[in-house]
């Protein structure tokens, strides 16, 4: 085994463990999806990776693996990246009409709403009861009122709220998630040099961690068994990605390597630009603080890919 592949192989278990430690946390700790900036920060550092990764390295050598394919120089491989960003794009907003980081949002959203309703209704009953005690003062009689609850431990006011298990959500979230993250797996197994396999290998274990984080709020509703499936299905995507990547790689078909790079620099760009910078920076909280991540996550590579010679 050569050092490239060993270094795959090492990403491909960083990346399952990660994903995975990630995905439970959310399922577990409730608290730890209100703190946002760290994991939008991060989102937005791997933003910079990707867009740089995508357009330095796997539009580059997926152009250079369709000429020495086809033997002539036309710019088949920045049409086939187009292709691949169209298709990420219709899997995730057309046939699924879904994303996660808004899911997210209205997570939070929801969960505000429902604490207000909850207050709510647990005034409107204390109410009832103030005007209860009020008439029983006044009348000497026992009102008896079914439609409040009390503890008779406690006298507090009980408040029993019922929501059905929606499992939709969260299995359309993962199987978009499970798409480009195979592409993005794909990307790292088919390059050849150190620094841009290093490059995309970081750039999908930053991006991984808040996407699993997104996917166990999504689950949250979901069944035990269908959450750890599903979160299965995901945190296996990328690693299976690579395995794929390697072994496309030890084929003799360039066109087949010029193919994958190219879906795989679209699928790069889709995520950059349309999945984590629009969306992050539409969200008012931590601009300057998540452009600044998008900055550095670029800005170091971008050198390193001008003046340092790929091994």
């Amino acid at each position: 085994m050569d050092n490239i592949t060993a270094i795959k192989v090492i990403f491909i278990f960083v990346m399952f463990v990660s994903a995975g430690i990630a995905g439970a946390v959310p399922i577990f700790s409730k608290s730890f999806r209100n703190n946002k900036k760290l994991i939008s920060t991060g989102n937005c550092f791997a933003a910079g990776i990707f867009l740089l990764v995508g357009i330095v390295h796997l539009l580059r050598d997926s152009q250079e693996a369709f000429v020495e394919a086809i033997g002539e120089d036309l710019p088949i491989g920045y049409v086939v990246s187009l292709g691949g960003y169209t298709l990420i794009l219709f899997i995730e907003n057309v046939m699924f009409n879904h994303n996660h980081e808004t899911d997210e949002h209205d997570h939070h959203n929801h969960d505000i709403k429902k604490q207000s309703e909850n207050n709510e209704a647990n005034n409107e009953n204390v109410t009832k009861l103030e005007n209860n005690v009020a008439i029983m003062i006044t009348t000497g009689n026992a009102i008896i009122n079914n439609d409040i609850n009390t503890d008779p431990d406690r006298g507090d006011i009980v408040s029993v709220y019922h929501e059905e298990s929606d499992n939709l959500p969260g299995i359309i979230l993962t199987v978009a998630l499970v798409v480009h993250s195979i592409f993005e797996g794909i990307a790292g197994g088919l390059l050849d040099t150190k620094t841009s396999v290093i490059s995309v290998c970081v750039a999908i274990l930053i991006h991984n961690v808040p996407a699993a984080v997104a996917l166990g709020i999504k689950l949250e509703k979901a069944t035990r068994k269908l959450s750890i499936l599903l979160m299965l299905m995901f945190i296996t995507s990328s690693p299976l990605g690579i395995a794929i990547g390697i072994s496309l790689s030890d084929l003799k078909f360039p066109i087949i390597k010029a193919i994958f790079l190219s879906i795989s620099a679209g699928t790069f760009l889709y995520i950059g630009c349309t999945e984590i910078i629009a969306e992050e920076m539409h969200k008012r909280e931590y601009r300057f603080l998540k452009f600044f991540g998008f900055v550095v996550g670029f800005v170091p590579l971008a050198f390193a890919s001008i003046f340092i010679k790929d091994e």
